[in-house]
């Protein structure tokens, strides 16, 4: 696994995300497709650095694309943890489909990376986002899935 390709610039682990094309499922596949109004066939995602992007934010989107890849790329940078204004209102956290996306971890991640660097970021990101949906945070506490 490329760990810099597959980390979108906004901090999500591309590889860990249900609609990644190594994790869909056909029952997400349909649901997504159903829910955004898109081709079941068009539902798997090669990652937001792939040369589509995130499969699902063209029609969340409206086509008008990701502002943060676009900003990012827009600065040479890998991911927002590296710019000089993080966090921006880029990262804000998002409330709408909250209990089915991670981008409400966008700002934890990135904080992360530039604590720890990418790829020690990328052994532990797997486990916040199962413990995210799936989990409880404890402020003060490591997240760990215990």
């Amino acid at each position: 696994m490329n760990t810099k390709q597959l980390t979108a610039p906004c901090g999500l682990a591309c590889w860990a995300c249900g609609i990644y094309k190594d994790n869909i499922t056909d029952e997400i596949a349909h649901l997504t497709a159903e829910r955004l109004n898109m081709p079941v066939d068009e539902v798997a995602c090669y990652g937001c650095r792939s040369e589509k992007g995130c499969s699902v934010s063209v029609p969340m989107t409206q086509g008008k694309g990701c502002k943060t890849k676009a900003c990012v790329a827009s600065k040479g940078l890998h991911n927002c943890s590296e710019c000089n204004e993080f966090p921006c209102n880029y990262l804000m956290p998002v409330a709408d489909s909250a209990d089915m996306v991670p981008h409400n971890t966008k700002i934890y991640n990135l904080s992360r990376i530039k604590l720890i660097g990418l790829e020690e970021w990328a052994k532990e990101a797997p486990m916040i986002q199962q413990k995210y949906f799936k989990g409880k945070f404890v402020y003060g506490q490591d997240p760990s899935l215990s």
